[in-house]
């Protein structure tokens, strides 16, 4: 059960971390000035680059608890 809940929850994560890749530059304001749009633009990556690695961990531990 621990790894079902653990496999739907990785998928949710590297799915949101995707999206939020994908999709950085438009989710940032554009009445900010170039090098804020820039940095938040980073921030947004970097988050979303950590979502997929929570993921990919989640996804290890499901392994872990089917056997």
């Amino acid at each position: 059960m621990i790894g079902l809940l653990l496999v739907a929850g990785s998928a949710v994560l590297f799915l949101l971390g995707y999206w939020g890749r994908c999709n950085a530059e438009d989710l940032v304001p554009v009445s900010l000035d170039a090098d804020e749009r820039a940095r938040r633009t980073r921030v947004l990556r970097r988050g979303s680059l950590a979502c997929c690695a929570v993921a990919m961990l989640f996804l290890i531990a499901s392994i872990g608890a089917f056997f």
